[in-house]
């Protein structure tokens, strides 16, 4: 028998992470968890931490991996990113397109109608018979490089989509905002398309990283243009990315990005791992100030995915995480056709699924994608927040160690941080 590799041990509290809370135990309980967490005898056994699961066995704690990581695999194709043209007009220096496995930007193709008409409706016939609960949801998203490079292919297709599709399945287009005009806004509003907007902060913090071939400010302009997307009544959510040029105060930079543009919602993107530097204390801070922004201004605005995660890191929702990674449930298609995991690791030979001329669906490398798995990882079984962390990025991960499966170092960190933040261990 062993102590379960869920029972970690801060302090005098044990924390059971399968069930996301702290033991409730008698001294002389803490000292035995204590004195047998790395090596056990089969002798004198408290019966209350057989009970509690805290002592188990190795063949019951294989059980529990093994149904871990099948109730977190992901079965069924639920998005479709449609690359809608690899050329973008803005040069950010910490864009995960630079990455050695990538090399897309650098053709600068722009899809096809044909070709996007072709991977859509394929797409309705692969989800159609979906299973889907209470939490199912279902997405395409019109993405780069930058879509509106190619305005004639957005045109055709996002009409022709909504045609496809009801409203339970979202239309979202990834954008920088900087070439939108007004027949756009017209566009987007007219088929319900929620715009996704890169903007990091203030105007010095955004104008660091996101400027054009020529090193040209782009923060005006698309703040701008928001407004405008939100004056009409567009669905408009800003993507913030993290870095450590922002990380001071920015709690308050997201903050003054709610208070200017009214709305209630955004999303704070953890930076890649290795796709970018990052000093030792970037994930540490990033956490600290998440947890302020969500403490001071929850109530006007939150980052969904932070209230999600931080909900099941205090244990209030008990949840089991899916893979935070979406690759193993979307289709991604580059304008020549050729059908991908991961949009950012085109040269990854095991990202390879095919073309939408063959049986892309059949193809083994989707096993390889969806094996990748946090209750395979030693490291990540002996972290109190397994059953909350989505296990991170694949690309992050790949960045690091050059494995789908490896850990994502900056995601990680951001996790454990947040855990011991918010439980003052």
């Amino acid at each position: 028998m062993k102590i379960s590799s869920f029972i970690h041990i801060f302090g005098d509290r044990i924390w059971d992470a399968l069930n996301k809370e702290f033991l409730k135990l008698s001294p002389e309980e803490v000292e035995y968890i204590k004195n047998n967490k790395e090596h056990l005898e089969d002798s004198n056994i408290p019966l209350h931490l057989i009970e509690l699961g805290v002592v188990t066995t190795y063949d019951k704690e294989k059980e529990m991996f093994l149904k871990l990581k099948k109730l977190t695999t992901d079965t069924q194709f639920q998005s479709l990113y449609l690359i809608t043209s690899t050329a973008c007009n803005l040069n950010c220096d910490y864009c995960f397109y630079r990455s050695s496995a990538s090399g897309s930007l650098h053709r600068r193709e722009n899809m096809k109608f044909s070709v996007a008409k072709e991977a859509l409706e394929q797409f309705k016939e692969i989800t159609k018979n979906n299973i889907k609960g209470d939490d199912y949801w279902q997405q395409i998203t019109f993405y780069g490089g930058e879509p509106l490079l190619n305005k004639e292919l957005l045109y055709n297709v996002i009409p022709y989509s909504r045609h496809l599709f009801d409203s339970d399945t979202s239309l979202v287009i990834n954008t920088n905002a900087t070439l939108l005009d007004n027949n756009d806004i017209h566009l987007f509003k007219e088929n319900s398309v929620e715009v996704q907007v890169s903007l990091d902060g203030d105007e010095e913090k955004h104008n660091l990283h996101r400027k054009t071939h020529l090193g040209e400010p782009t923060y005006k302009i698309v703040i701008n243009n928001m407004k405008k997307l939100l004056d009409s009544g567009v669905k408009v959510l800003p993507m913030i990315t993290a870095t450590d040029d922002n990380l001071d105060n920015f709690s308050e930079r997201i903050y003054k990005i709610v208070k200017e543009l009214g709305i209630d919602d955004y999303a704070v993107n953890v930076l890649i791992s290795n796709s970018f530097n990052s000093s030792d204390s970037y994930a540490e801070k990033l956490a600290e100030e998440m947890l302020k922004a969500y403490e001071k201004y929850g109530k006007i605005a939150s980052d969904y995915a932070f209230v999600e995660l931080y909900n099941r890191l205090i244990g209030e929702d008990k949840a089991i995480s899916k893979n935070s990674c979406g690759a193993t449930r979307k289709i991604t298609v580059f304008p020549n056709g050729n059908i991908y995991a991961c949009q950012a690791m085109e040269k990854l030979g095991v990202n390879n699924m095919g073309t939408l001329q063959n049986d892309y669906i059949s193809n083994a490398n989707w096993f390889e994608w969806r094996n990748r798995s946090r209750f395979d990882n030693n490291e990540c079984l002996n972290c109190a927040s397994v059953i909350s962390c989505g296990g991170g990025c694949a690309t992050g991960s790949y960045n690091c160690s050059q494995s789908i499966c490896g850990i994502d170092k900056n995601n990680c960190e951001y996790t454990k941080h947040l855990f011991k933040k918010i439980h003052n261990v």
